[in-house]
């Protein structure tokens, strides 16, 4: 069965840092061209201050492999990082099968 995880990044302003291109070519070559990740999309308010990231996985299991890569994740710590200094915050508001 598929899997879908969704995640809101709310801030107080719309500057928002995002994963280097280097590593979005990495997912698209190693997830999304592989059929494991088999949809992304991203949607911002009117405002622009709460972004929703909506991925389908394939399975569970790519799912896990996507969250555990440690490419995706350290680049995921930065971005993530830095967001919060902005005080943007993440939250995972969907994570189930579908």
């Amino acid at each position: 069965m598929a899997w879908k995880r969704v995640q809101v990044r709310t801030g107080p302003s719309a500057a928002f840092e995002k994963m280097s291109d280097e590593v979005i070519d990495y997912i698209k070559t190693n997830y999304d061209d592989t059929g494991k990740r088999t949809s992304f999309s991203v949607s911002s308010s009117d405002d622009g201050l709460v972004r929703t990231y909506t991925s389908i996985f394939k399975d569970e299991a790519s799912k896990n492999k996507f969250l555990a890569d440690s490419t995706i994740k350290t680049e995921s710590t930065r971005r993530n990082t830095i967001n919060a200094s902005n005080g943007i915050v993440k939250e995972v508001t969907v994570d189930e099968e579908v």
